[in-house]
Parts: structure tokens; sequence; C-alpha cells
């Protein structure tokens, strides 16, 4: 299987053809028959090998895992539950376990890991928000977390005229414009998906989190946004105690320096530290280079687009109903 995600081509070679859908699964929008990929992800559905490995010091270790690296090999160790290898000279990832929860998370964390890397070279950035789109105007809600985000998307999405480019992560590029991102939306409520088609939803038992559940993008697939859009709207969000849900204009600062926090340091979107950590001062200074291009990019997106203020109240219903009434109301010329 390949995946095609903005020039970022991935071969992913798997022998289970049911294990090969439940990781592809999230990334079916970028999925192609047949593309030159510079990188290589192999999953196999075994006993991590511990007995090939060379001795290395460990180099790296978080709450989730432990990594030791070399100039050659980096072997990421989730504590028995899983392997990730990184070839580095060959660009090639092998992920091992037993069990299919932790390859389908570590698999999507790994990809999400590249096109982050990816789109730091490539000028796009990341923006974690709620995506939505009506007619040639995109909306982005950069809503903080416990906000019902999700909740949102799947209620407001059953307005059929506004369709959705990402439930998590639009992806702004240098070009002016934002690119659709839908991969899947992602709920801890179960009765959410109360009369979704059993065919469209799955769960994932998370190595740190614990159970969630997840609705396939497929199941709006004729409200997914495929357009690149340059005109934008964007939201600064704030939560209220006992207060009222509402939408006003805002000055363009409090707007960007959300941005800051969820598009330039990226907080909420995944980052994949143990693919990222450094140590020598020359990987400190490129990092600092990454985040002035990011600085640049949420400035343009900034600036390019309409700002407002967006309140939340405790209502997740209210929240969701002034967001599409002001959607749908919003001038289209």
């Amino acid at each position: 299987m390949f995946l095609s995600i903005y020039g970022l081509n991935i071969e992913c070679i798997v022998e289970s053809k049911e294990l090969v859908f439940k990781l592809i699964r999230p990334f079916l929008y970028f999925t192609q028959n047949n593309v030159t990929c510079a990188i290589k992800i192999i999953v196999k559905e075994d006993d991590i090998p511990y007995h090939i490995f060379p001795t290395i010091p460990a180099s790296f270790s978080s709450p989730r895992n432990i990594v030791y690296t070399t100039a050659d090999i980096k072997i990421i160790d989730y504590f028995g539950g899983g392997v990730v290898i990184h070839d580095i000279h060959k660009s090639i990832y092998t992920l091992y376990s037993r069990d299919q929860d932790f390859l389908m998370e570590s698999f999507y964390l790994l990809v999400l890991s590249l096109f982050g890397q990816y789109c730091d070279t490539n000028n796009m950035i990341r923006i974690h928000a709620l995506g939505l789109s009506y007619k040639d105007t995109a909306f982005l809600m950069p809503i903080p977390p416990g906000g019902g985000k999700s909740t949102m998307a799947f209620n407001i999405l059953k307005d059929k005229e506004i369709k959705l480019i990402s439930d998590d992560e639009p992806i702004y590029a240098n070009t002016g414009k934002l690119l659709p991102f839908p991969l899947r939306i992602g709920t801890l409520n179960k009765e959410m998906l109360h009369n979704i088609p059993e065919k469209y939803v799955y769960s994932i038992d998370r190595i740190e989190f614990g159970k969630k559940y997840f609705i396939d993008c497929s199941y709006w697939d004729d409200q997914i946004e495929h357009r690149y859009l340059k005109k934008s709207v964007l939201f600064f969000t704030q939560r209220v105690l006992n207060g009222q849900s509402s939408i006003c204009p805002t000055p363009k600062y409090p707007v960007f320096k959300s941005l800051l926090r969820d598009a330039v340091v990226g907080i909420g979107l995944y980052q994949g530290i143990e693919f990222l950590f450094s140590h020598s001062n020359l990987e400190v200074f490129q990092k600092s280079r990454i985040a002035i291009k990011r600085l640049r990019l949420a400035l343009q997106l900034t600036q390019s687009s309409q700002t407002f203020k967006l309140t939340l109240s405790n209502d997740i219903q209210e929240n969701t109903k002034t967001l599409r009434q002001f959607i749908k109301n919003y001038p289209t010329k």
C-alpha cells in the first residue's frame, strides 16, 4: 500500500490484509496505487527480536518509551509492548508487536511524525484546530482540550452544506491556501456512535490514554472538502463559566497569539519527540530555524484571514448552534 500526503510518499509493507486495512484506514484519503517512495514502513505482527539488537546505551526516555541510537540505527522500545526500528540511512521503519492496538497507534503516530517533519521542510504548517468549509470559505477553530471539538464537528456536519477540512489539523501552505487533512474523528463518548453503521467505527486501546473510539471520515464522504481554499476565517476561542456562546469580530493579535500555541509550538499536535530529540548545538539551531518558518506562516495566515472571537459556554449544543448560524450567515463575497 502507498500513501501520498502532499508530496510525502510512503510505501507500507504489511503481511496481513486484515491488518493493512486497520493501519491504513485513517489515511484512506491519501492512498495511492503506486508511487515512487523515499520512505518505507514495514509492519510485523511478531515477537520483538531483542536478540538481534546491538548493545546500545539509552539516549532518550519518556513515560511511553526508551530510545537507543547510533549513527546508523534508532530503536524505540515501548517497554516491551512493541518497538520501532529506524534504519537511518535507508529511511526504513520496522514495527514489531503482537498487539494490533499498538501497531495501529504507533503506525498512525509515526506517519504523523514523518508528515510533521515534511511540513517543516516544505513550507507548510499543521494547525491544531477544527477546520470546516462553507461554499468557498474555510473556518478554523482552535478549540481548547475538553471544549467539545469532536462533538461540535459531529453535530455541525449534520448540515449537509457544511464540509469537513479536518477534525484536528488543517494544513496551511505558503501558497496561501488551506489544504484538506481528513483523517478520522475520535471520541471518548460511546453514545456519539449510536446511529453510525458499525463499518465506519473502530476503537484503539492506546498506549497511555486508554480506549478511544474513532469514526472514519468516509462516513461523511460527500462532505469532505477536496479543494484548496484561499479565503479563510480564523477564530480565537475562549471558554466562559456560566456564560453564553457568542461570536464577534476581534483584532488579529489575539488570533495570532493563539496560533503561536496551536501551530508554531503545536500544542495538541503529535510531534514525535522520539524521532526528533536532539543533543548537538547544530540540531538545536536547525529547530530554531523551523520555529521561525512556522512563525512566518502563522503570521501570513493571520494577515490574510478575517478574525473573530468565539466564546464557548458549558453547553456544547449551544456552541454548535452558534457556530453553525455564523458559518451559514457569513458573507460569501
